[in-house]
């Protein structure tokens, strides 16, 4: 079974907002109300776990349904951490699809591509990339000659020539997989945050089967993070 898990615990200070990121509505509607319609299209589980500040538990309730599970993150340490919070919520079995409330342009078409290449490849981890000119401060993917992923870098800069395919949010994870290894990440020397992303390391390190599809739409790197993102946003979804 596929459960979605939406990472939903930042505050969003820089979008300059009365409520949590995740509640900053486009297009009149609640960002993690967008990611959640979005994930229910491909995944096959009745409710979706977001974790969340529990500063912010009422004001979550007011606009999540009952099939909603949440779980909470207090403290901002990094994804895989809030990942880690919501484990005991995901039946054994299971796999899990991670998902960030900020990232609404997403397309549906790209979530169903990544889950069928998962399912396929018969992966024990799948992501999202997509491949550009532009320098972003997501994790660096390198493949070798036959298109294999041999590196997958927290905010690594790149060492060599454009174009760079980065990891943009969406990821598919083997429950197994994530016990396997969150236990043993070491936070980052300069965040002290620990990330999914060095799961994937770990896992690359270890053979296990790392995919990765590709998506072509360039829009779909955007994170809504300041009020700029946020009028890109908007305009995006109404053409």
């Amino acid at each position: 079974m596929l459960i979605p898990v939406i990472l939903a615990a930042g505050k969003g200070r820089r979008l300059k907002s009365e409520v949590p990121k995740p509640l900053v509505k486009v297009k009149g509607k609640p960002m993690i109300v967008h990611i959640l319609r979005k994930v229910s299209s491909v995944c096959d589980s009745v409710n979706s776990i977001v974790v969340i500040n529990p500063d912010f538990e009422s004001d979550f309730r007011n606009v999540l349904d009952s099939n909603t599970i949440l779980a909470y993150q207090d403290s901002p340490k990094g994804t895989a951490d809030a990942l880690k919070r919501a484990l005991h919520l995901v039946p054994e079995g299971s796999e899990i699809l991670v998902m960030y409330s900020d990232l609404i342009l997403i397309t549906e078409d790209s979530l169903k591509a990544l889950a069928e290449l998962h399912k396929s490849n018969c992966c024990d981890i799948t992501f999202l990339s997509g491949v550009t000119e532009t320098k972003f401060p997501y994790a660096l993917v390198e493949r070798d000659e036959y298109g294999k992923v041999i590196s997958f870098k927290e905010k690594k800069i790149p060492d060599f020539p454009p174009p760079w395919e980065f990891y943009i949010g969406p990821i598919i994870l083997r429950k197994d997989v994530v016990e396997e290894y969150i236990d043993n990440l070491i936070p980052n020397k300069d965040s002290g945050e620990i990330y999914i992303s060095d799961i994937v390391s770990l896992s690359l390190i270890e053979h296990k089967s790392v995919c990765g599809f590709v998506t072509e739409n360039q829009e779909e790197f955007l994170g809504v993070n300041t009020p700029e993102d946020l009028e890109i946003a908007e305009k995006l979804l109404s053409d």
